[in-house]
């Protein structure tokens, strides 16, 4: 990929666990305002671990000042209620694919319950409902905080995975909710009333920083550059289960947030530094099978403009991981 006839930068689309739809690859930030060009080569060959060399173009964003975080079913803070299920594994539901033995692989939640709801608070400016549409598939409710109720008819006569089902944006930047409640009700067409609660996309004002930004500076020995095998934003992370292992990010703004994983694996603890003053002490474990991925583990509002640093060190001692998957900067 290169901008403007600049430097070509590569890209490896390969991703452990199934196909991510709708996924972003790469965000090219901090271009001056004005027309640009953006040119993609294929290779012509697959990631060494990958199994072909296909490139697919879907769609492109234009959207200067804001960031996705992309969570599954199973990010803390996710509150059902009502007759939920776990889908099946051998669909190609987001996050599918990776697991520790013995936990399942994260799919998706389905219900075909009258009433069974679930609620996802969140911070930011819109959010997508990323779930199932299909022959069997029902209609359900949609309501941001206490908004009108949106009437969503999920059928389609052809399965589809992780389509984005609802989209609200233009939210005030703050704290909302999204509350889903399937009806059991469904089109005339449709042979059951299933909705399925895949994932969701979390959008926020400011600028993603990810793992491999030269911004970023690691010290210690066990950082693993590029771990892929999970949902990670923009395709990887950087990890770490050395204690007094440090990663020290430098940014210019008022507000900054860490973009890491909750769960029993990556269960770590760090230290947190602005500006050298320690902040808080953040735990990262979660029992299963709660797992977060692309979650805020930390935010810091309120900082006077102007150039600071985020350190974060890891001080656990069980060997459990710590996650760096990237900073938001307002």
């Amino acid at each position: 990929m290169s901008v403007d006839g600049g430097p070509p930068r590569e890209v490896s689309l390969f991703a452990r666990p199934t196909d991510e739809i709708h996924t972003p690859v790469i965000t090219i930030s901090d271009l001056s305002p004005g027309q640009h060009t953006l040119t993609i080569t294929v290779a012509g060959r697959p990631d060494p671990q990958g199994e072909g060399n296909v490139v697919v173009v879907d769609a492109f964003d234009i959207q200067p000042g804001t960031t996705v975080s992309h969570w599954q079913d199973s990010n803390p803070g996710l509150q059902w209620s009502g007759g939920w299920t776990k889908s099946s594994i051998y669909q190609p539901y987001s996050g599918t694919g990776m697991a520790n033995v013995p936990e399942l692989p994260v799919t998706a939640q389905e219900t075909q319950v009258a009433g069974a709801t679930m609620t996802v608070p969140f911070r930011g400016i819109g959010i997508s409902w990323i779930g199932y549409r299909g022959p069997d598939a029902g209609i359900a409710q949609v309501r941001v905080d206490s908004g009108a109720a949106n009437e969503i008819d999920l059928y389609s006569p052809v399965a589809t995975f992780q389509p984005v089902v609802f989209t609200a944006t233009g939210l005030a930047d703050g704290d909302h909710a999204l509350t889903i409640t399937a009806t059991g009700r469904k089109n005339a067409a449709s042979r059951a009333a299933l909705v399925v609660v895949d994932a969701f996309d979390v959008i926020n004002p400011g600028r993603r920083y990810e793992e491999y930004e030269p911004s970023i500076v690691y010290a210690g020995t066990s950082w693993t550059p590029h771990n892929d095998a999970r949902v990670w934003s923009e395709g990887a992370t950087a990890t770490s289960n050395e204690p007094g292992a440090t990663a020290t990010f430098s940014f210019t703004g008022t507000s900054v947030s860490w973009i890491g994983c909750q769960k029993g694996s990556a269960g770590g603890q760090a230290d947190v530094y602005i500006d050298g003053v320690f902040q808080q002490r953040v735990l990262l474990n979660q029992n299963y099978p709660t797992e977060g991925y692309q979650m805020t583990v930390f935010r810091k509002d309120g900082m006077p403009y102007g150039r600071h640093t985020l350190t974060l060190q890891v001080v656990n001692t069980d060997r459990s991981y710590v996650v760096v998957d990237a900073f938001d900067v307002r």
